[in-house]
């Protein structure tokens, strides 16, 4: 997936996403590179309590579960 142009925030707790609210996941692939998209699109619903939001992917247009274990969440504006 190409990296994004759109201006970004980081969101550091799920309380913070609402309903339709475009977002990317990005994965951390090392120390000297920069985080890489690997999911982007809209949430559906999120889990705080487990750290989960499933969202509507936009390159596929099926619904992936994102767990902040293992990805970054940024809003996308």
């Amino acid at each position: 997936m190409k990296e994004s142009q759109a201006r970004t925030t980081r969101i550091r707790a799920l309380d913070q996403l609402h309903r339709g609210d475009e977002v990317e996941a990005r994965l951390r692939v090392g120390p000297d590179y920069d985080d890489v998209v690997v999911r982007r699109g809209r949430v559906q619903d999120t889990a705080p309590g487990t750290g989960v939001v499933w969202i509507l992917d936009r390159q596929t247009g099926t619904r992936r579960a994102v767990t902040t274990d293992e990805c970054t969440l940024w809003r996308v504006a």
